[in-house]
């Protein structure tokens, strides 16, 4: 192998990581994103993240959150179920308990 091979080794090998590097970041930026907009990001790149970086272990990180046992919610809020106004958990807060219910009843 030449000299002039091996430059051109070397430098593609420096390209294709680069690539690898950038997309990897691309990706793992945007796990961090709201769903719609993750989902916005990703419906382009087909399978090839899946096959390409370890998926599972930058979702399970990205998604991991910051809450522990013991700390409190977050504060939010949401639209009454007849519709007529909305409710914050902040507004119950030092009042009465408030139980979170998350999953599916089908």
């Amino acid at each position: 192998m030449t000299m002039s091979m091996r430059r051109i080794a070397a430098r593609t090998a420096l390209a294709l990581v680069a690539l690898y590097s950038v997309a990897l970041a691309f990706i793992a930026v945007a796990m961090r994103q709201p769903p719609e907009r993750f989902a916005g990001a990703m419906k382009y790149a087909g399978p090839v993240p899946f096959l390409l970086f370890p998926f599972e272990t930058l979702w399970k990180s990205a998604r991991a959150g910051r809450i522990h046992p013991g700390d409190s919610a977050p504060d939010f809020t949401l639209p009454v179920l007849d519709g007529q106004g909305n409710v914050t958990l902040s507004s119950f807060r030092g009042k009465r308990p408030v139980v979170l219910v998350f999953g599916s009843y089908t």
